[in-house]
Order: C-alpha cells, then sequence, then structure tokens
C-alpha cells in the first residue's frame, strides 16, 4: 500500500493498493483526536489538550476494526522512509527549503523522516516541523495518514528533540507527555529504532530531565 498526497491540512489524502486502484483516505471525527485545537495551543493547556489524547487512546477498539497491525506497519515504514521534503515541501515550502540549505550547510545527510529521528544531533527546528506536519494530518479528518501514525510520528520528534537534544519542544503537561509516549511505544506495530526511542524519552523524564525549551 502507498500512501501520496500527504500534504498540507485541507488538502484530501489518497491511498493506492497494489493495483494502482486509488480511493480516499479519511477519518471521522470518532476515529481521530479532536479536530478544533493544536496540541501546542497556549489556551485551555489543561483541557483541550488532556482531552484530545484521551478521545485518540480510548478509541483504540474502533480504529483497530479500521487498520490491521500488519496494515500500519507498512504505513509507518513507508511514512518514515518518505524523503522528508516531499511531504514537507506540499506543507510549509518556505520552511522546507530553509532548513534543507541549513541541514545541507551543517553536512547533515537528512534524505527521510528516519534520518532525522535516529540523527544523534537532529536540527531541533526541523524536528518542529515535522512535529507540525504530523499535527496538521492527525487535525485533519481527510488526511490520508492514520491517526496512530500521525499521533505517534508527533510524539517521536518530541521524543527526539528531548533524548538527542536536550530540548522540549511541546507544552503538554509532564502527565500528558508520558500519556503520549507510554501509548505510542506500546503499538504493536511500531518498529525496534522507533520503540527504543520513545523509552529513552520516558526513561529522562522519569528521571526528572525533562529538556530545556529552544
Amino acid at each position: 500500500m502507498q500512501l501520496i498526497g500527504l500534504r498540507k491540512a485541507g488538502d484530501v489524502g489518497i491511498i493506492t493498493d497494489a493495483g494502482g486502484q486509488a480511493q480516499q483516505a479519511g477519518l471521522t471525527g470518532d476515529h481521530c483526536m479532536s479536530q478544533a485545537t493544536d496540541f501546542d495551543s497556549l489556551g485551555a493547556v489543561h483541557n483541550s489538550r488532556a482531552n484530545k489524547l484521551a478521545a485518540l487512546l480510548a478509541t483504540g477498539e474502533e480504529r483497530a476494526r479500521l487498520w490491521r497491525p500488519d496494515e500500519l506497519a507498512a504505513i509507518f515504514r513507508h511514512q518514515i522512509s518518505t524523503p522528508m521534503l516531499v511531504d514537507l515541501g506540499g506543507f510549509d515550502p518556505g520552511s522546507a527549503a530553509r532548513l534543507k540549505l541549513d541541514a545541507e550547510a551543517q553536512g547533515l545527510l537528512l534524505k527521510s523522516f528516519a534520518d532525522l529521528l535516529q540523527h544523534p544531533a537532529p536540527p531541533v527546528e526541523l524536528l518542529e516541523l515535522v512535529k507540525n506536519f504530523a499535527k496538521a494530518n492527525l487535525d485533519q479528518p481527510e488526511s490520508g495518514l492514520p491517526a496512530e501514525i500521525a499521533s505517534t510520528l508527533y510524539y517521536l520528534c518530541i521524543a527526539a528533540a528531548l533524548v538527542r537534544r536536550d530540548a522540549r519542544i511541546s507544552q503538554l503537561p509532564d502527565a500528558d507527555l508520558r500519556r503520549g509516549l507510554s501509548w505510542s511505544r506500546e503499538q504493536a506495530w511500531l518498529d525496534e529504532p522507533a520503540r527504543k526511542l520513545l523509552a529513552q524519552a520516558l526513561e529522562k523524564i522519569a528521571g526528572g530531565r525533562l529538556g530545556t525549551k529552544p
């Protein structure tokens, strides 16, 4: 299964199957987090964010009927191996182009999402851009990216910033952040490098090392 058309919020995600048949992919409001507010919105921090996360975690059984674990594993592998500029260029062209030049100037070979997440010193600003890309797909019901994948990518960016750069790029309350990282780590379809990164972030938070804001 190949995902295409994963662009900025408002675009319609399209999935093509092995036979090349295209279909529109979307999750209803029952199958994803609340669409109205930003994860990192400064307003109603303790309510809207907690409710958004709780909605995602509480509907796991319903979403399981939509996507099988093997399908989610295939979609996740595809997404993290996708060249970042393909997706980020459609989401925020200006920032993507500037960050590409910055990365090249520093000699960083960051072609895919996996390259970024596993790099020993990933650019914090690029992690934030990918986090916002994941959030936009999560908030948009017509996105072709399943809510489980978008949410996990969101938390992986937070984990990478915390573990690799000692930076906190989320304003989620600590309890909600731990819950989201734990939920992502427990997904059966997740690969081991991503699972390890989430576990390292949880260990760092447990030790009281919550990172500094860039």
